[in-house]
């Protein structure tokens, strides 16, 4: 099938050279024209495992290409699969400005004999499908017939490419029967149940998954600083819950909460679209708060342990919202930069991420002090703050912590070290909802748990 896809971002791209690899021929377009003239040179614009080798052996063959006109994508071609990005506005709400730039761009076609598609695959409010079809019915001539279906995406970055070949269910929204065969058709060559529905329950699928994974993650992390001012281990707790199966083990880590393209935005918007319908999502807002207080929580954790913290230097090793990502939208580091500038006028904060610094440069203030290496970070440092989980901060020794830093003291944000080993040797690592391992001599309380330097 000859398909396009509008939005050359990560779900974006990874969707147009997925469907290239099964044999559609593909065009990627996006009005960002720097992005696609890197594309059209070979040029990746993000970090992405398996999506560099996927676009240019595509590309190579022929089967992908890129542009960033999407007038005449409808005369061109059968299918066309909408990624744009859907961000929050200041009330919350998504924005849809460019799906309806999209919309509003494309021209008909001279013949009747072929029905059209839209697939919508970003995440939209209910009832999107229906005013885009709307919309566009009230455009085109009457024999140019299209279908606007909503087909949401599940893929998670840093593993988009495993996600497209290997998803998890494929949920079609369609009011047209011949539509949802068709689409069925196209995906049934990938693994996985395929669900046809009509097009809002797809719609709110989308928003709820998120919201629930939302929801998910901040009960963890108020468990965890539960678990911290009882004594408690929450590594065991969340293992054993993990193991109940109306539970299961997944998003139950402690950590720095939630960040990304889709899940906080999503959160907030099914909260905004709710109380608009009058059925408000209490829980999900509640989730919501929560999570924008737990880098707060951290914050008071190394105010604990540092005496006169606007004097001190601190590194933040990690600033991507995830491990294998260099996405830092409304990553936990930005958070964190803001408050502690905001508490501590005058605190030195070095930073390293493995792929994130180059995007980081741009998002975080001047005063910021981003390092090409770990050690660099931490050279001079009266304490570090592990922000993101990525595996080669797993790889740096208490000598390490010790040599590089004047006082080798680890907040461990993700707990992602091995504290009790750590400790043993010297370094105060303290983690989140962890038991106090570090010598009796450190303990101070339940929230407090390495004296002041």
């Amino acid at each position: 099938m000859k398909m396009a896809v509008v939005g050359a971002g990560i779900v974006g791209l990874t969707t147009g050279a997925g469907f290239a690899d099964l044999g559609h021929t593909v065009q990627c377009v996006d009005i960002d024209t720097g992005k696609i003239a890197q594309l059209c040179r070979g040029i990746i614009p993000y970090h992405e495992p398996g999506l560099e080798a996927l676009v240019t052996r595509n590309t190579s063959a022929g089967r992908l290409t890129f542009g960033h006109d999407p007038s005449r994508l409808l005369q061109d071609v059968e299918l066309i699969f909408l990624t744009v990005d859907t961000p929050s506005d200041d009330a919350d709400e998504m924005s849809l400005a460019a799906l309806w730039s999209v919309i509003d761009q494309l021209e008909p076609w001279p013949s009747s004999e072929m029905r059209k598609m839209i697939a919508i695959k970003s995440s939209v409010p209910v009832g999107t499908a229906e005013r885009v079809q709307s919309r566009i019915r009230g455009r085109l001539p009457e024999h140019c017939s299209v279908d606007v279906v909503s087909v949401p995406e599940f893929m998670r970055e840093g593993s988009a490419v495993r996600d497209f070949f290997e998803p998890t269910r494929i949920v079609i929204g369609s009011a047209s029967a011949e539509a949802s065969e068709r689409l069925t058709q196209i995906y049934q060559r990938l693994p996985g149940p395929i669900m046809s529905t009509d097009c809002r329950s797809a719609e709110l699928t989308k928003l709820a998954a998120n919201a629930f994974l939302a929801v998910k993650i901040s009960f963890s992390n108020e468990i965890a600083a539960l678990a911290e001012q009882t004594g408690a281990d929450f590594p065991s707790v969340a293992h054993s819950l993990g193991l109940d199966p109306r539970i299961g083990p997944h998003f139950l880590s402690a950590g720095l909460g939630f960040g990304g393209t889709s899940l906080p935005k999503d959160a907030r918007a099914l909260v905004r679209m709710a109380d608009e319908a009058g059925a408000p999502q209490t829980l999900v807002e509640a989730a919501v708060r929560a999570n924008a207080m737990i880098p707060l929580r951290m914050i008071r954790k190394l105010e604990a342990a540092l005496s006169d913290p606007a004097r001190r230097k601190v590194a933040l090793l990690g600033l991507s919202f995830k491990p294998g990502t260099d996405n830092m939208r409304e990553a936990p580091s930005l958070r964190l930069v803001a408050e502690l500038n905001r508490r501590h006028p005058g605190i030195t904060i070095t930073a390293y991420d493995p792929e994130a610094n180059s995007v980081a440069r741009k998002l975080l203030p001047p005063s910021v002090i981003i390092c090409d290496s770990a050690e660099e970070a931490l050279t001079g440092t009266d304490a570090a703050i592990i922000v993101t989980e990525w595996r080669e901060f797993r790889q740096i020794q208490a000598d390490d912590f010790k040599n590089w830093m004047n006082r080798p003291i680890i907040m461990d944000g993700r707990n992602t070290l091995d504290a009790a080993g750590l400790n043993s040797q010297g370094v105060v690592c303290i983690g989140v909802g962890r038991l106090p391992v570090v010598p009796k001599e450190f303990v101070r309380n339940a929230g407090e748990h390495v004296p002041k330097v």
